[in-house]
């Protein structure tokens, strides 16, 4: 018969014991969800202080982290670093290059390209200063699609007479910028998984850090990446790696709070860059597995749509505002109108086009998720 004081030190003894990423990732529980959403209401967030032509920036950029750092920015690096993890392991899973391309335009395209029509057909001709007719036939509307129709730059911007009058004039949806860049990384991933560098540990941790290396001396030589993508390629490649290394990634709440502590005490040295990235990639895997938010799953994946809608919803706010006004006020009501648009988004474009790739019970709920 065991004593009490060895069942309470067995009770502590598995309270302290910290699982591995591998292990919270086999689990198939996470909260990529949740930490989606919030990233893309971040976006949302950090844009409302330029649509409110506000002199100060969003809590974070008043921290000077860095130039053009601030909310936007920092929920985007979130992006990748979760995109990088997830899509890593959704092709090592398949290891079918046909299967993860087919699976990766399903989960973007369908929702993309109905953004962009429809913000150029049926958005921007309420908001045009042109007559409806004039609007429509004008090869301005049209080329707006055409550009953005391939995901590679340069994209459209503008579309005639549209949001003219905002502070951040003639750009209907600033947010699309990044999807080339994640387009890119995928192919880097399909490029990689295929010549079997991804299958070996120590091979892809070489090859990760000859595209650092690369990246930091000679960024113009890297295929199929611009420079203005490195910072996001960076929080990418984190998240691969983080996934490569999972066996050996413990998934604990003091190493978070320790990385966070070495972002502060490096704060203004040439370290602090690489220390933040290191403390927001952790805190992404922290965040998916160590807390419980699971209630959220149940609500379906809202965060790409809030992603490409907020933009054009928020200059359409601020259009029919009139003028500035604060950026929460801005936030607050664009987001109320974002998030039934991204709702439908996901119930009537995204979800069933999911249907339509493969599916293995093994998969994680995220895994076929940007």
């Amino acid at each position: 018969m065991s004593s009490p004081a060895l069942g309470i030190s067995a009770a502590w003894s598995q309270r302290l014991r910290v699982r591995s990423l591998a292990t919270a990732y086999e689990s198939g529980a996470d909260n990529f969800l949740f930490l989606r959403f919030l990233a893309a209401v971040l976006v949302m967030y950090g844009h409302s202080y330029g649509f409110a032509g506000a002199h100060h920036g969003d809590f974070i950029s008043r921290l000077n982290w860095g130039d053009g750092v601030y909310c936007g920015s920092i929920a985007v690096d979130m992006f990748f670093a979760i995109s990088g993890f997830l899509v890593t392991g959704s092709y090592l899973k398949r290891a079918n290059l046909e299967i993860f391309l087919k699976a990766r335009a399903l989960r973007i395209l369908p929702a993309y390209l109905c953004c962009i029509v429809l913000s150029a057909l049926v958005l921007g001709a309420i908001y045009s200063e042109l007559p409806l007719v004039g609007y429509w036939s004008d090869s301005a509307t049209w080329r707006y699609i055409d550009a953005n129709l391939w995901l590679s730059p340069p994209l459209g911007w503008k579309l005639p007479g549209v949001f003219t009058n905002n502070f951040m004039k003639d750009t209907v949806n600033g947010s699309i910028w990044t999807l080339p860049a994640e387009v890119r990384m995928y192919a880097w991933v399909a490029i990689l998984g295929l010549i079997g560098v991804l299958h070996r540990r120590w091979l892809a941790n070489a090859a990760f850090a000859a595209l650092l290396l690369v990246g930091y001396f000679a960024p113009d030589q890297l295929p199929l990446l611009q420079i203005n993508w490195l910072r996001l390629g960076g929080f990418f490649l984190a998240g691969a790696f983080c996934y490569v290394n999972r066996d050996h990634i413990p998934m604990s709440t003091a190493l978070a709070a320790a990385l966070v502590a070495l972002a502060i005490a490096t704060h203004g040295m040439p370290a602090f860059a690489v220390a933040l990235g290191a403390a927001l990639t952790y805190f992404c895997l922290w965040f998916a597995y160590v807390p419980s938010f699971h209630f959220f799953n149940r609500f379906g994946d809202y965060s790409y749509g809030v992603y490409l809608w907020g933009f054009p919803i928020q200059q359409a706010v601020s259009e029919t505002m009139g003028g500035p006004t604060k950026a929460w006020v801005s936030c607050v009501i664009s987001l109320a109108v974002t998030l039934p648009i991204a709702a439908a988004s996901w119930h009537w474009v995204e979800k069933p086009a999911l249907r339509c790739k493969p599916r293995r019970a093994h998969d994680s709920n995220q895994a076929d998720a940007k």
